[in-house]
Order: structure tokens, then C-alpha cells, then sequence
């Protein structure tokens, strides 16, 4: 079972088990440590995990943190606990910072086993961020985290590959955050921006409130034009598809085999994720001769293959997943929805191809 598989089976034991959970032990134990579980760690290793980790902080002695995950006999990240239900936005983190500070551990999470809220270091370097840099809930899985958490796996921890990581995440957190209060009450600041920006230059009352309201409006239908704008393209390319004259069959044993209506969805669902890091005209689908399978490429070259599909069996599709060595790690999907939960590392595979090019 990979990581992604992991979390997803994680996610439905929470549901059915949060309703029990009314101790901070049971939390602990049904969803805490399954939790570390899935990020590769054993943690009946002491070695790895270290449950009741002292944590000798000032002017106290004996202070103990839930868990500490190891690396080479050092605190790499720290998690406190609390209870299921507690609402994790009212807990003082005065505790975590102390422990933090004492163990100079990187990480530091806190959970009440279904959300995770994880901090790092501050702008000064030495003291904990009040804002976590990245939530994760298992109540509703964001997929475009899922490659973000896997960088904290076992094996794949990095401190300085963490630290680029953390600040890539706080800032665009917070970016999302302003975006999305903007979207519903815009601030005097984003007003005055657009304001500015149309070329309006008086200022009056009056008109600072009908441009309010224009920026809202404009806003929301923005956003509304790029998704049916995506919705289009998909549309298009089915189409095209259904209206182009059929090629007469070949009976060759190895010719080429007929792309299906799946195979070509899939191929629009990839072009939609990679809207914004690739041109989708650079976005192609090639048939594999012989194996029934299909392979999404870029710049239409078998060399850059972004994601293998296997639809050859209706009842039980499956995606290859391109790793960096270009080998494949197949899952099983549902329906093509499910494509979305590898949005990022689709991705990022893409971006690897480009990256090359540039180093190359």
C-alpha cells in the first residue's frame, strides 16, 4: 500500500471510529499513531518514534512532548496532541513552542488526530511560526497535499528539501487565505489597488462603494470564466473526437488500437491538471502496441511519458504513476475522478521533463 493509499484507508477508519474517541489516549491510538504509521515510521522503534519524549524546557524539568519522530538520534518532528473535538484553534500553543525550541526539532504538529496542524521555524530562525505553514484534514482530503506530506516520509526527510518546502507553503497559504477574504469582503488595500490600477482617481465614498462592489462581482465571475473556460476544453476535444471520419480498420495484428471514449477523457483530465504548468497543446496521448494500454506524453514524445493509463479491463481501471526514474507505480481508480487525488504529482513530472530540458 503506498503512502496515498495509506492516508485514503486512514481517512475512512476516522469516520467510522471519531464518533468513540472521548479520551486524548484514544485518540492517540486510533488515529495518532496509524497516522505515523502511513508516513513509513515504526513506531514501536524507539529508534524512530519515541513516545513521552522529555523535553526539558525552561524553569521546567521533566516536561514530556506525545511523540517525537527520529533521525539519527535527533527530534526531526515533535507532535502534541489533543483530544478528538477539541478545537484545535482555541489550544495555546505556548507548549509546543517551548518543546520546540528545547529539542530544535524542525517540525512540529499538532492534532487531535483528524486535522494536523504543521509549524516550522519562524522568519528569525530560532522560534516556532505562529501560523502553520500547511493543515491537513483526513475529514477532507486535499490531494494537492498528499506529495507536500510524502516529503516527511521515512526515507525521503530532507531538512533542507523541508525548510524550501515550508516556505514555498506558508507564503502560499497565506496568499489563498488573503485571495479567498478578498473574494468575499475585498479590504480597503485591494480595493485601492484595482482602483488605482483602472486609472479611477477620485477617490469619494461613494464611488470607493460601487467599486467595491464592481471587484466582487468581477472577481467571482473571473473565476467562474476560467472553470467553464476548462469545462469547454474538455467538451471541445470530446467532440473533435466523436466527429472525426473513422480510419478504415486495419487487420494487422499490430496495429494500432483504438483509443477509447475512457482514454481520451483521461487524456482531458490531464490536459486540465497541467493547465498552468504546461501548454495543453504540448499535452498528447500515444498508444502502446500490443498491451492495451495508453500513455499520456509531453511534446508528443514517448520519451516523456506523464501518466500510463490502463483501461483495458472497464472493471478495474488503473493510472501508472511516472516516477523520477521513469518507472511506473500502477493504482487502482475508481472512476476517473480519482485521477484528481495524483493531481500534483502529475505535475510534477511534467515540470521534471521541462527542468531537464533548461539543466540540459
Amino acid at each position: 500500500m503506498d503512502f496515498s493509499e495509506a492516508i485514503t484507508a486512514l481517512a475512512d477508519k476516522a469516520q467510522k471510529e471519531k464518533g468513540s474517541l472521548s479520551t486524548e489516549e484514544a485518540t492517540k491510538t486510533a488515529l495518532v499513531m496509524p497516522f505515523i504509521r502511513a508516513l513509513g515510521y515504526d513506531v514501536f522503534n524507539p529508534r524512530e518514534v519515541v513516545p513521552e519524549f522529555i523535553a526539558d524546557i525552561a524553569g521546567k524539568k521533566g516536561e514530556r512532548v506525545d511523540y517525537a519522530i527520529m533521525q539519527d538520534g535527533k527530534p526531526i518532528m515533535i507532535i502534541e496532541c489533543k483530544c478528538y473535538g477539541v478545537n484545535l484553534d482555541d489550544v495555546k500553543r505556548d507548549q509546543l513552542h517551548s518543546y520546540f525550541l528545547a529539542l530544535d526539532s524542525s517540525i512540529g504538529i499538532l492534532t487531535d488526530g483528524i486535522r494536523y496542524l504543521f509549524f516550522s521555524t519562524a522568519d528569525d530562525g530560532k522560534h516556532m511560526d505562529t501560523r502553520p505553514f500547511m493543515e491537513f484534514s483526513l475529514d477532507n482530503i486535499d490531494s494537492s497535499l498528499l506529495p507536500e506530506i510524502r516529503k516527511l516520509c521515512k526515507g525521503k526527510f530532507d531538512l533542507k528539501t523541508t525548510l524550501d518546502t515550508v516556505n514555498e507553503l506558508k507564503y502560499n497559504r497565506q496568499i489563498k487565505i488573503l485571495l479567498a477574504r478578498n473574494l468575499e469582503a475585498p479590504g480597503d488595500g485591494f480595493i485601492s489597488y484595482f482602483m488605482s490600477e483602472a486609472g479611477v482617481k477620485r477617490a469619494t465614498p461613494r464611488i470607493r462603494e460601487q467599486f467595491t462592489a464592481y471587484t466582487k462581482r468581477a472577481f467571482k465571475e473571473f473565476i467562474d470564466e476560467q472553470v467553464d473556460a476548462i469545462i469547454k476544453k474538455i467538451r471541445a476535444g470530446t467532440s473533435k473526437k466523436e466527429e472525426a471520419p473513422q480510419a478504415p480498420v486495419a487487420h494487422d495484428a499490430l496495429a494500432e488500437p483504438e483509443i477509447t471514449e475512457n482514454e481520451y477523457q483521461a487524456l482531458y483530465f490531464v490536459k486540465s491538471i497541467l493547465m498552468g504548468t504546461v501548454a495543453p497543446e504540448r499535452v498528447f496521448l500515444r498508444n502502446v502496441i500490443g498491451i492495451g494500454r495508453s500513455v499520456v506524453v509531453l511534446d508528443d514524445s514517448i520519451r516523456k511519458p506523464v501518466l500510463r493509463i490502463n483501461f483495458n479491463k472497464p472493471e478495474k481501471l488503473s493510472i501508472g504513476i511516472i516516477g523520477e526514474d521513469k518507472k511506473d507505480n500502477f493504482v487502482v481508480i475508481n472512476t476517473l475522478d480519482d485521477m484528481l487525488h495524483h493531481a500534483e504529482t502529475i505535475r510534477e513530472t511534467a515540470r521534471r521533463y521541462d527542468s531537464s530540458k533548461k539543466k540540459g
